[in-house]
């Protein structure tokens, strides 16, 4: 994407489409909670466009504006995090940063914010619930953060690893729709968290960094035993940390050196082999996408490339194969 945000995400979840100074300024305080909103003399003529999504832990919002603006927003117990098209500027903590096509730093919870966008801006921004981002990093390192998480604003925003976070979030905003199953919601919620706390350089980083500590065979037995058992719902690392007494990040490196393949892999094929079997089952009725939704898959296209990948046929093509055999007569 080359820093640039260039799709419009969460056009499924508008909020606001209007060139109403005072339908604007309810909107950024209502759902966004703004507490200040300048906009230029004159600014007739603009368009604002708006649109949020947000689950219990995670937010996502973007934005476009005809006009420079300024905002300022209160604390609040989330860390947030915003990548723009066009110039911004950014100020918080007693720092301040100019945005070009590129991240922010991470904003820390219980910290003011303001922001200054030039005309023509896009912003797409991204809040994550501050336990629920402790309770992430707890089970990646194995333990309950001892000390408060301070991340390092001199990290560069054009640097590899936000780009890395940023196709995440893109990804994951084109990935929502009102009919994503909620498994593939809380999954791919939680890669954007991984993925934010791994890409944010932060004071925990040099343990994420870390070779980690060998588990045993039956750790990952015990792990393959809970996803066969639990494969209709959503698999969370915290869970499979618990369920194997490990940290997320051993079980993840042990998973994937004795079976070659993450535990998130093995969770997809799981739920491929059991989608089979309900294609298969003349007496089933359900549609395509009427399986893909029930197996836990979000986006019809990706199940029907990952079915053909594995099984070597389209998934129409397994329900007309079994509605054409007939069963040999005794």
């Amino acid at each position: 994407m080359n820093g640039q945000i260039d799709t419009r995400p969460l056009d499924s979840f508008p909020i606001l489409r209007s060139r109403s100074i005072e339908e604007i300024r309810q909107t950024l305080t209502q759902s966004y909670g703004a507490r200040r909103l300048d906009l230029p003399h004159r600014a007739g003529g603009f368009e604002f466009l708006a649109n949020y999504w947000q689950s219990q832990n995670v937010g996502l919002s973007y934005s476009s504006f005809g006009a420079p603006i300024e905002l300022e927003f209160p604390t609040d117990n989330f860390f947030r995090q915003a990548f723009v098209r066009g110039a911004a500027e950014i100020r918080f903590d007693r720092i301040e940063r100019q945005v070009t096509g590129e991240g922010s730093g991470v904003v820390p919870p219980e910290t003011l914010m303001t922001a200054a966008f030039a005309s023509g801006f896009e912003h797409l921004g991204l809040r994550i619930k501050a336990d629920t981002l402790l309770n992430k990093l707890a089970a990646l390192i194995g333990a309950l953060p001892s000390r408060r998480l301070v991340f390092d604003q001199t990290t560069r925003a054009d640097s590899s690893a936000i780009g890395s976070l940023r196709r995440m979030l893109m990804f994951f905003a084109a990935e929502l729709d009102s009919t994503t199953p909620l498994p593939a919601v809380v999954e791919l919620e939680q890669a954007l968290i991984v993925s934010f706390i791994c890409n944010n350089r932060h004071n925990y980083s040099a343990l994420l960094d870390d070779r980690s500590r060998p588990v045993a065979s039956w750790q990952v037995r015990r792990a393959e035993e809970y996803i066969e058992a639990h494969w209709d719902q959503p698999i969370t690392i915290e869970e499979l940390a618990r369920v194997t007494s490990a940290s997320a990040r051993s079980i993840f490196h042990q998973f994937k050196r004795s079976r070659g393949q993450s535990p998130m892999a093995f969770v997809k094929e799981v739920r491929l082999r059991h989608a089979r079997e309900m294609l298969k089952r003349t007496d089933h009725g359900r549609s395509v996408t009427e399986t893909a939704v029930a197996c836990g898959f979000g986006n019809l296209g990706h199940f029907a490339g990952d079915y053909f990948k594995r099984f070597g046929e389209r998934p129409s093509d397994t329900i007309k194969r079994s509605k054409n055999y007939l069963p040999p007569r005794h």
